[in-house]
């Protein structure tokens, strides 16, 4: 919408979505709204908005194949929209934990609520709705995928680090306050 150049009209729409506990995110075309990170926790803590396991596998699955092995080879700008993945074959998914009608299933549900797309021809991709997270889900999104695929690797041990100690000042902050 043109008009949200305009930052009085933006700052009204924020304030407007602000009270409803959703933000404004920038996409590729333009601008979406998506949930406050604080009201997405707190849904998720109230057990709304979570996916059935399989779903979470399945969905696991196609993160890992699309998004992040291809950033780990270099193949996907780090930058990239999720939805610009490598399309991950329905071949992948033989000889997974998760049997073949549960994968098929999962995929319909997932491409239901456009958390998956398929690409014809080609495979699965993560679907539109990744566009609503915003900069910091999206990071805490990676950082899972990165302790999932290669849990003793060195990223995954700073990620735990970090994480263990959310609230230490980096020495740029430190030295601001000194």
């Amino acid at each position: 919408m043109p008009a949200l150049a305009e930052p009085a009209l933006r700052r009204v729409v924020e304030d407007v979505l602000a009270a409803s506990g959703r933000v404004l995110i920038t996409w590729p075309n333009g601008l979406i709204s998506g949930y406050d990170d604080a009201i997405a926790l707190r849904l998720a803590d109230d057990g709304l908005g979570i996916l059935p396991d399989t779903d979470r596998a399945v969905l696991a699955l196609i993160l890992i194949f699309s998004v992040a092995i291809p950033r780990a080879e270099g193949e996907l700008p780090s930058e990239a929209p999720w939805t610009n993945g490598r399309p991950v074959p329905d071949e992948q998914f033989r000889g997974c934990a998760v049997k073949a009608i549960q994968v098929e299933q999962s995929v319909q549900r997932l491409t239901d609520a456009g958390l998956v797309r398929r690409v014809p021809g080609k495979g699965l991709v993560p679907g539109a709705q990744f566009y609503r997270l915003t900069k910091q889900a999206t990071t805490f999104l990676f950082e899972q995928l990165i302790l999932l695929a290669e849990p003793h690797g060195s990223l995954a041990d700073s990620i735990r680090r970090r994480r263990a100690h959310p609230y230490r000042a980096t020495t740029s902050e430190a030295s601001r306050w000194a």
